[in-house]
């Protein structure tokens, strides 16, 4: 553990301008004399960073020691205070020298409710993890739930309780899945029926083990959709009102590392970053652990550390074959009361893989720098700070004058400072901004994505005119402004009378007027605005292209199975995608 104490006897210390901020852990100074000293920490990235721990007694012994130094007078002079400003400082250099922290996040795909004995192996995994003081995340079926209070396992809720609860599908294998049922939908009604077939299972998990939200989803095999990322929030996944999506495959991600899309925190397609050792194979421990030893040393010479994701599933340690394939390989869909349960493997070879997982487990917290974290952890971790703290003026000049000059090689995410905007996010924060311009003569700052969804269709063909009056900009744009409020979503054209134009084409325009607004002060009824034509999005390249392996590839999905309209659907919600910035941690 980091620790730094010092304390001050000098009046307000704390000055903002001098860029300090107090400790926020309980522990904000001491009494001497009847004066209480604010305990600072110099802050250099931002005036709002996490305390250091303190230690209640080193620092009442360190205080009773600094008593005894401290001169009787109430002022102090200049080369104390200097002396213990150093020590400060130092303590924060220290601090910085240190290396980034990387945390790993431990999740089980907990699905198989067909043989019994996984629920002793979820028990049993539970407990190993509590007894090492590691909480991990139990993603938990819908059906499995509903199983474990069947059978009356209430140890194993219990002990499942301890550690963050996800969902992971309301029958997770039983067809239709997602990807099937949402092959031919849209989005709007493809969220609705995600709901309508996801929602009671999510409840059902958040009842039996009295949570109030769950920490995060992850779809059943590859049975992947954009729309069940929408519809995380209203199924009640949303860890600190922030809806979470924790699992592996290819269909979008961002550079193997954690990102936003469809409204949704992401750790998923996470490449390089994800790792496990196998369990059954002997030779296979020490290679797993030189590989996440491997993994930790990469990411803790990046400038904030990293995220590193294992996964496995409960009944891994005492099946022979995956449930679901027992039952429901490539489209098979026998009633429910011919369901099998998979063979068992032999009591000593479960015994010898949870001595493996074991020792696993052990190597990864005994490797300096390390941390067990959960999903419900990731909003802190990777705070959206353009949502939470809005942009300013300036802020916003300099987003628009990036579109503009970009705009030639497609719109994509973009980092003002410490925030990170989605085209999504550029387009809502421009056209709320300039609206409030042309109606009001000034925008009120900051001004702060709420989240839009992308177009929920393609955009219309390239033709359209090139230039716009400024009256018509301006009715288009309260146009605009009514749609995004009320439907919240990009829209997938829009209008300019009769004609349409793509919304690609509307940002770019909306933000060479907001530049223009800005340096002539007023909105101007005398001069057209220019509307590019052909602007692209060139954050689609991170959506994965239809292929027969894409969804077909999950033993689960009829072989060759495809879902063009779910990659369609997946591609237009780019306009939400953008990397998640770490937080900056003490």
């Amino acid at each position: 553990m980091r620790k730094c104490f010092a304390w001050f006897r000098f009046g307000n210390i704390c000055d903002s301008s001098a860029h300090f901020s107090p400790l926020t852990t309980g522990h904000t100074g001491f009494a001497f004399d009847g004066t209480t000293f604010p305990l600072c920490r110099r802050n250099s990235e931002s005036r709002t960073t996490n305390a250091l721990p303190l230690d209640t007694s080193e620092a009442q012994s360190h205080k009773d020691q600094m008593k005894s130094l401290l001169p009787k007078p109430v002022g102090l002079s200049r080369t104390i205070f200097v002396v213990l400003l150093l020590a400060v400082l130092g303590c924060r250099v220290a601090s910085d020298s240190l290396p980034p922290r990387v945390d790993v996040l431990l999740w089980f795909d907990t699905e198989d409710y067909l043989l019994p004995a996984d629920d002793d192996a979820c028990l049993r995994l539970a407990t190993l993890l509590s007894d090492r003081g590691i909480r991990s995340t139990f993603k938990v079926v819908g059906e499995k739930a509903r199983m474990l209070e069947r059978r009356g396992r209430t140890d194993v809720i219990t002990a499942l309780r301890r550690h963050a609860i996800g969902y992971h599908a309301n029958f997770h294998s039983v067809h239709p899945t997602p990807t099937e049922y949402l092959a031919d939908s849209g989005l709007m009604d493809g969220v609705s029926e995600f709901i309508r077939r996801e929602g009671g299972g999510a409840a059902d998990v958040r009842r039996i083990f009295g949570v109030p939200t769950l920490a995060c989803y992850g779809q059943p095999g590859s049975s992947w959709a954009a729309q069940g990322v929408v519809a995380l929030g209203p199924i009640g996944v949303a860890p600190d009102g922030v809806p979470c999506y924790v699992d592996e495959g290819s269909n979008v991600g961002w550079e193997q590392r954690p990102f936003w899309y469809a409204g949704a925190l992401h750790m998923y397609h996470m490449g390089a970053n994800h790792t496990r050792m196998e369990l059954h194979d002997p030779s296979e421990v020490e290679t797993g652990m030189k590989e996440v030893s491997a993994v930790v040393d990469r990411l803790s010479r990046e400038d904030h550390g990293g995220l590193i994701s294992i996964y496995y599933h409960p009944c891994e340690w005492v099946h022979q074959e995956f449930w679901d394939a027992v039952n429901f390989r490539r489209g098979r869909n026998p009633p429910r009361e011919e369901w099998k349960a998979p063979g068992q493997l032999p009591p000593a070879e479960t015994e010898a893989a949870f001595q493996r997982f074991a020792a696993y487990i052990d190597h990864i917290r005994g490797i300096p720098g390390v941390r067990f974290v959960t999903a419900s952890d990731l909003p802190n971790l990777y705070p959206d700070l353009a949502r939470r703290n809005g942009l300013s003026e300036a802020e916003l000049k300099q987003l628009g004058q990036r579109i503009v000059d970009q705009a030639p090689t497609g719109l994509g995410a973009q980092t003002v400072g410490e925030k990170v905007l989605s085209p999504a996010d550029q387009f809502e924060c421009l056209t709320l901004a300039v609206k409030q311009m042309v109606d009001t003569g000034m925008a009120r700052y900051p001004v702060r994505p709420g989240g839009l969804l992308g177009p929920d269709s393609p955009p219309p063909a390239i033709h359209h005119p090139t230039e716009i009056s400024a009256l018509a900009f301006r009715d288009t744009l309260r146009d605009v402004e009514n749609f995004i409020r009320t439907q919240n979503r990009v829209p997938s054209r829009v209008y300019i009378g009769p004609d349409s134009i793509p919304p690609a084409d509307f940002l770019v325009t909306v933000a060479s007027a907001f530049l223009a607004m800005t340096t002539q002060g007023s909105f101007s009824t005398n001069a057209p605005f220019s509307i590019p034509v052909g602007i692209t999005n060139s954050l689609e390249r991170f959506i994965a292209p239809d292929s027969p392996s894409l969804f077909g590839g999950w033993i689960i999905h009829r072989e060759g199975f495809r879902a063009p309209r779910v990659v369609e659907i997946a591609r237009l919600q780019a306009w939400t995608l953008k990397p998640a910035r770490r937080a900056i941690e003490p």
